[in-house]
């Protein structure tokens, strides 16, 4: 799923106004703090603020059904609910009411920001501390993951490995065409593997899946993390990547793992560097040609170009980031 967060209102309310920084740096579009407290920058909401309760937006709590109905259309309305509940939000969005929830917690605002596909209009996070701040920001960024940069590479190579163990992710929605996972043996280059979405007179298509490669393999994931497909487990959110660069997240409802033979595919970037991933020897193993096209492994030839993400040179540590000197081959 990818939610167009550049249309969402989040603000966030810190416990304490030196938070402001870290708030804004999680995504927060306005801060609720008392005037003259500093904002990092950002709209105010509150008394004499850019948003100010009465002129821009009204504060409803909703205990029942008939509390839904004072709720006016022609401006925002923050929703509180008696107990915290996503049926009045669902209710006031099927009328056309703006609504702005309360929330409590990241997994609150996941909820509100999702619910009947098109979320409310924002969300409201109250007396959110450090910790309540971080996980935010980390929701927001596997929300809406942002576009990767995909160049081209030269396959150099296809070598026939032996067998080995290969994860197939069935994620929890359909992929389109050109959509995959990148996935590579080394952290500074990743092939676009795409979906079992094309039809095999053999078997029958699987859009929700990707037949990924060997389990050592890394696999992107968001906010801009890797892990290897022998850790990728039912829950965890997958990168779902265009042959365009677009994101969007889908959970992983199942990595089904097996023994089966194994081909290498080596490339080269227009730089010279050399990479490589390991996938299963399968006609329904596919990449991603320059044109967006599905390319299975048994059709691809040395010289033939295919869709890649390079990254900066350097390392991981547990998934993250690390500047320093690794050499992979």
């Amino acid at each position: 799923m990818s939610i167009k967060l550049s249309d969402k209102h989040i603000w966030i309310e810190p416990a304490d106004a030196s938070l402001a920084g870290p708030a804004a740096e999680a995504g927060a579009t306005a801060l609720v703090l008392p005037a003259g407290q500093e904002t990092a920058g950002l709209p105010l909401v509150g008394a004499g603020g850019d948003f100010e309760e009465g002129r821009d937006f009204e504060h409803h709590r909703v205990e029942r059904e008939a509390d839904e109905e004072s709720v006016r259309r022609d401006r925002l309305a923050v929703i509180e609910p008696a107990e915290w509940s996503i049926i009045p939000a669902e209710n006031l969005i099927s009328r056309g009411v703006q609504v702005i929830q309360v929330v409590d917690d990241a997994e609150q605002a996941k909820l509100a920001l999702t619910i009947m596909e098109q979320g409310v209009a924002g969300i409201w996070l109250r007396h959110a501390d450090a910790k309540t701040i971080e996980a935010l920001g980390r929701m927001l960024a596997e929300l809406a993951p942002s576009p990767v940069e995909l160049t081209d590479a030269r396959i150099t190579a296809i070598t026939p490995v032996g067998m080995g163990d290969r994860s197939c992710l069935d994620l929890i929605g359909e992929l389109a065409p050109g959509e995959g996972l990148l996935v590579g043996s080394f952290n500074h280059a990743r092939f676009l593997i795409h979906s079992e979405n094309v039809d095999n007179p053999h078997c029958a298509a699987r859009p929700f899946r990707v037949n990924a490669g060997a389990i050592h393999g890394y696999v992107l994931t968001p906010g801009d993390r890797v892990r290897y497909l022998a850790e990728m487990s039912s829950g965890d959110p997958a990168l779902v990547v265009g042959a365009d660069g677009r994101t969007r997240t889908l959970a992983v409802g199942r990595n089904k793992i097996e023994r089966r033979p194994m081909v290498q595919i080596e490339a080269v970037d227009d730089d010279g560097d050399r990479f490589s991933a390991i996938v299963q020897h399968a006609e329904t193993i596919r990449l991603v040609n320059p044109e967006g096209r599905a390319v299975s492994v048994l059709d691809l030839n040395p010289g033939d170009r295919v869709r890649v993400s390079l990254a900066e040179r350097g390392g991981r540590h547990f998934g993250r980031r690390v500047d320093e000197t690794i050499n992979e081959r």
